[in-house]
């Protein structure tokens, strides 16, 4: 599946089950009251959108990009001090 073929999926549930089948999962943050789960698609990425504050941690949103810029939040937390 490429972006365009994953954004033209409607349903946020269908790309929720898209990412769950075809994802490999890298990483997550805490982005307010939202745990984001970041996967890797193959050819772009796609972030799952968790709510913490509901008792049943509904998915809110589902978004796929390839902007590198959108991978930042993610980088920060690494330490790579102890490698050099």
């Amino acid at each position: 599946m490429n972006l365009y073929e994953f954004n033209s999926i409607l349903s946020l549930n269908d790309r929720a089950q898209a990412v769950w089948d075809e994802g490999q999962f890298l990483s997550n943050r805490l982005d307010g009251e939202y745990k984001v789960c970041l996967y890797y698609m193959g050819d772009f990425f796609a972030e799952v959108w968790i709510s913490s504050c509901n008792s049943d941690s509904s998915i809110c949103h589902v978004r796929a990009f390839k902007s590198r810029r959108l991978l930042e939040p993610y980088l920060s937390p690494i330490d790579l001090s102890t490698l050099f």
